[in-house]
């Protein structure tokens, strides 16, 4: 049986180079990301039909979305998904190709009017049909730009009478496909919007006493790439001692995301807190947690470049919010700093001899 219903797709612009370009890993785990930030931004009862990829389809039985639905659901999904990118420009700690372009990709959507079936396999529903195709082959089209809301002049038709609530300003165009002809549609850019969004704010550094308990050494190897190997967590084990392995909430590494590191006698949590980075220098803190015995506290590393190839690296024990951190533990930390201070020179070192 045919239903009427708005179709809904809102696509991620620039994913093929994206993945293409960049460490697969961490840049699939961020436009997963993106997807849920559209997915949790449905207001307009939407129902998600499919994730294909870079892009999600949508569609709600019935009546046609009223344009000032349809209007601020496009706004309101698209401010989400840039307000998120400056959320992972800010935090993120990793220096990778995907972690530091992800600011590149945007979003456009394309809406139709139409026909479709609803298809039951199991507990899935999948819908189709000619309008399915045509919203589909309007994802691309010739469209001046990469962020934009496309909606065709069958959807407009049903709503023409309510096109002045909305701010955006259309243009007319259509686009010629085989087996399905010319589809004539309006567009508006986004540009203004983008712009509209603010700057994700900034963050409260937590506050560091460092005291004596502050070690160093030089390392003969270029500043950028000793911090890349501090930040990844999957590495740890090659430079730090008793290290049986780890769990962390994200693959990508961002400030704030919590990990676990599992040693023979104890559990530590480590919560990466400020990063800095300037053309001669690095500072990145994290704060550690003893599971077992609640002490807190925090480990502040610093680069200094000395050279292209020649580093001072820095390490020291602190207290973090106030909290004095015990004699012992910090003692006991401190003898272990040591210990992967010079196993962290080493494993830096190797390839160097």
């Amino acid at each position: 049986m045919a239903l009427k219903a708005s179709i809904f797709i809102p696509d991620i612009s620039g994913y093929t180079e994206f993945l293409s370009s960049t460490e697969l890993e961490h840049s699939s785990h961020i436009i997963n990301e993106l997807l849920k930030v559209l997915v949790d931004s449905n207001s307009t009862d939407l129902t998600l039909a499919e994730i294909e990829g870079d892009a999600l389809l949508f569609y709600r039985t019935g009546e046609p979305l009223s344009f000032a639905e349809m209007s601020r659901q496009v706004v309101e999904m698209f401010s989400n998904f840039h307000a998120h990118l400056k959320i992972i420009e800010r935090d993120s700690i990793c220096q990778c190709g995907a972690c530091q372009t992800a600011s590149n990709l945007s979003l456009k959507f394309v809406v139709h009017y139409g026909e479709i079936q609803e298809i039951r396999i199991s507990n899935f529903v999948k819908a189709s049909g000619i309008d399915m195709i045509i919203a589909h082959r309007l994802m691309k089209n010739d469209v001046p730009s990469n962020e934009y809301v496309l909606i065709t002049d069958k959807y407009f038709d049903e709503c023409a009478q309510q096109a002045s609530t909305t701010d955006l300003r259309w243009q007319k165009s259509s686009q010629e496909y085989p087996t399905v002809g010319t589809i004539p549609y309006q567009y508006a850019l986004l540009n203004a919007v983008r712009d509209s969004v603010p700057p994700a704010p900034d963050r409260t550094q937590a506050l560091v006493n460092l005291d004596e308990r502050t070690l160093q050494v030089e390392i003969a190897a270029p500043m950028s790439e000793l911090y890349e190997i501090l930040v990844d967590f999957e590495k740890r084990h090659f430079w730090v001692e008793g290290l049986r392995g780890g769990e962390g909430e994200q693959p990508t590494d961002r400030l704030d995301a919590k990990h676990l590191c599992f040693f023979d006698d104890v559990t530590i949590g480590i919560v990466p807190t400020d990063r800095e980075i300037a053309e001669d220098s690095i500072r990145f803190a994290e704060e550690f947690t003893i599971v077992d015995q609640g002490v807190t506290g925090i480990i502040d590393y610093r680069f200094e470049r000395l050279g292209p190839e020649k580093t001072r690296f820095f390490c020291g024990i602190g207290e973090t919010r106030g909290i004095a951190l015990p004699k012992p533990a910090a003692d006991g930390m401190l003898a272990k700093m040591k210990t992967n201070l010079e196993l962290f020179k080493e494993y830096c070192e190797q390839d160097k001899d």
